[in-house]
Parts: C-alpha cells; structure tokens; sequence
C-alpha cells in the first residue's frame, strides 16, 4: 500500500484539540510526527498500543488503530488511513 492512496490527514493540538476523525471503513495505519512534543493518546485500540509516548519530530509509526488524539505542546502529525 502506498501512502496517502486512502487519504491521510493533518492533525495537531491547535486544530480541533488533535483529535483525528476517522473515515467510515477505515483506519489509522502510519503517523508521522511533524514537531518534537507531539504524543499519541488514545491510540490503545489496536497494534500497538501507544497511549502518552511523545514521538520526534520525522519519526513515522506504523500499525492499525481505529481512534488516535495527538496531544502534547504544540504536537502536531500527518495521519495516514488504509482499509
């Protein structure tokens, strides 16, 4: 699977408090930190469980989560759906 072939999206802590809306039939599958303090909250329904883990900036992690918040000072991601 490419990236960004079932859309992705911006999120961070200054645009809807870093909670990620999630299309219908899809599901969190990579994030990508765009700032030093950004941390994945909520992100315990699926593989791996990350829930408070601040993540650097340029780190991409993988997995399948059905609900993901980015939080943290000024966290900010590029979130990517697939199936």
């Amino acid at each position: 699977m490419s990236f960004g072939q079932h859309g992705g999206v911006y999120a961070a802590t200054d645009v809807s408090s870093g909670a990620v809306t999630i299309p219908p039939g899809k599901v969190v599958v990579a994030v990508t930190s765009l700032h030093d303090n950004t941390e994945f909250t909520n992100a315990d329904t699926g593989f791996p469980q990350i829930n408070n883990i601040a993540i650097a900036k340029g780190i991409t992690v993988y997995g399948r989560w059905s609900s993901l918040t980015i939080d943290g000072t000024s966290g900010a991601a590029i979130v990517y759906f697939g199936p």
